[in-house]
This record gives structure tokens, sequence and C-alpha cells, in this order.
């Protein structure tokens, strides 16, 4: 049983995760959808494959840490599923490196329910975001999240509102020296742009239609039981959840509005949304016929993942 082996944190489920993601990257290969022809392809293509392997365990590492979820790994199981039905996404370097920062950045501002260290954490945030910002710059809408953590979890004081101000001086000072000692040159700010764009025609393939389709049926349905769960949490444990939400709206925005239409831009989501699904997996409903039911519902929807994954990898 899916929700039985992955109800546990073992060892040999990082292992079958991280096979999971090796494989699913061998099949695009394969398939010809990541480039690995030349020894610079391969060698690129092999760093992103470590990095979502990174990113899985950065993803563990933020759910233990603030305690999201009980002691299993649905989480980082369903981030890993939906990579696998992603493989296009290995052509947007820059969307990857993005999201790893917007998960770094979530890992600071969560931590700021402890009360320790409060400055050092806005300011590592606001870094953060503001690199992934450099890399796709809509993900500075995840200053939202970040000003929505400060407010929520500090006494409002007016430096806490200016530190992440500070961390885009500070950026944006470190991205013009490093310009002006390579480049000779002031004028990266002429690089950022803020374009959209509203061609969905790459969605017409069947795979990320069906990818698109089951990443937003579990957005509306466990967001918006999430949502109604929330006031019955335990106080400590309701910051995190609103705060999770929120970011799970921000990346929204984040793929609606970037100028990506491939797919790719669909890996913003995953995190925030992976934690909500684990929270909604590993709820335990009602007694008697009511939690048979619950379980084997539970049980049948892991597996419609894992069985429209496969179905992705063989297409």
């Amino acid at each position: 049983m899916l929700t039985s082996f992955f109800g546990k944190s073992n060892p040999i489920n990082y292992v079958l995760l991280s096979a999971l993601l090796i494989f699913g990257f061998f099949i695009a290969v394969f398939k010809g959808v990541i480039p690995f022809q030349s020894a610079s392809e391969i060698l690129t293509a092999l760093s992103l494959l470590l990095l979502f392997v990174f990113g899985m365990l950065l993803l563990d590492f933020v759910i233990r840490k603030n305690l999201l979820t009980g002691q299993n790994t649905f989480g980082i199981l369903i981030f890993t599923l939906f990579i696998a039905q992603l493989p296009v996404i290995y052509k947007h370097p820059e969307i990857i490196a993005a999201t790893l920062f917007l998960m770094l950045a979530t890992r600071r501002f969560l931590s700021l329910k402890s009360g320790k260290n409060i400055e050092k954490k806005i300011l590592d945030a606001s870094f953060y975001i503001t690199i992934a910002g450099l890399f796709y710059p809509w993900c500075w809408l995840f200053f939202g999240v970040l000003y929505f953590g400060i407010l929520w979890h500090t006494v409002i004081e007016v430096r806490y509102l200016i530190i992440p101000i500070v961390g885009i001086i500070g950026i944006f000072i470190l991205k013009t020296a490093y310009h002006f000692v390579v480049d000779n040159s002031f004028d990266w700010f002429y690089n950022i742009s803020f374009t959209t764009s509203r061609d969905f025609s790459a969605y017409n393939a069947t795979s990320l239609l069906v990818t698109s389709s089951l990443l937003v049926s579990f957005i509306i349905w466990m967001g918006i039981v999430r949502l109604i769960r929330i006031p019955a949490l335990p106080k400590k444990e309701r910051s995190s959840a609103w705060l999770i939400l929120i970011s799970l709206i921000a990346t929204i925005f984040i793929a609606i509005f970037g100028s990506i239409k491939t797919g790719a831009e669909l890996l913003f989501p995953f995190f925030p949304l992976a934690i909500i699904a684990a929270n909604f997996i590993e709820k335990k409903e009602g007694a008697g016929p009511v939690k048979l039911f619950d379980f084997w519902f539970k049980e049948l929807l892991m597996w419609l993942l894992v069985l429209v994954t496969v179905f992705l990898l063989v297409l």
C-alpha cells in the first residue's frame, strides 16, 4: 500500500524517489526531450538532475524542520512524481534555480515563528527571493509572502519592514559590481524584463494537458480543503499553514504571469502544493466505514498519480 509505505520516513523511501528522478531523467534523454549530445549538454543535464535531487531533500528538510506534516514522505513523493511528469523542465534551468531559491526563502520565513534571529532570517529570505528574481523576475512577487510572514510573526517595527529592501539593495550592488568588473558595464538592469506570455499552445500536447489538469485539480480541491481546515488547527501550526497556502497562490501567479509557457513554469507551485497535498493525505477522517472509505480513497488517489506518471513516461 502506497499510503502505508510512504506514511513512514525510511531511508529506502529517499533511495526510491531519487531512483524515480533518475529513471524519469534517462527516459526523457532517450526520447530526445533533454539535450544530451555534447559534453557541455551532458554536464548541464546531469547538474540539473542533481539539483532536483537536492530540491527533493531540501523540501523534506523544510517540512521536517517546521513540522509541516507528520513523520512521512508524502510531500516529497508528490513533488517527485510531478517533476517526473514534466521533463520539459530540464530545458529551463532558470526556472529550476529560481524555484530552489524560493524554497530556501520559504525555509527562512517559516522559521520566523520561533522568534529567534528575526532580522537575520528576514535578510536571508530577502536575499534568496531577490536572487530567484534575477533568474525569473516574476519571482519577486514572493516578497508578498515574506511580508505576510513578517506581519504575522513579529511585533510590527519599521526595521523589520525595511530589512527586505536592504536585502534587495545588497544583491543589486553585488550584481552591479560583478558586471562592472567582468563586463565593464552597468547596463545589466536593462535585461530585467517582466514580460508575460499568453501563448498556451504547448498545452495542446497530451502529456502536458494531463499533468496540468491533474495539477489544477489538486490545487482547487486540496487547497479548498486546507483553507477550511486551517481555523481548526492549533495556533502554533496555523501560521505555517497560512504561509504555505499564500506561497501556493504566489507561485500560481508567478507561473501565470511569467514569459515561459512550455509547462516548465508549473514547477513553481509544485513545492507548496506537495506540502498541502501531504497534509490532506495524512489526515485521518472519521471512524468505521468512513475511515475505511477515506483510506481507500487516498490510496487510489496516490495510485492514480503514480500510474499517470508511468503513463506519461512511456507515452
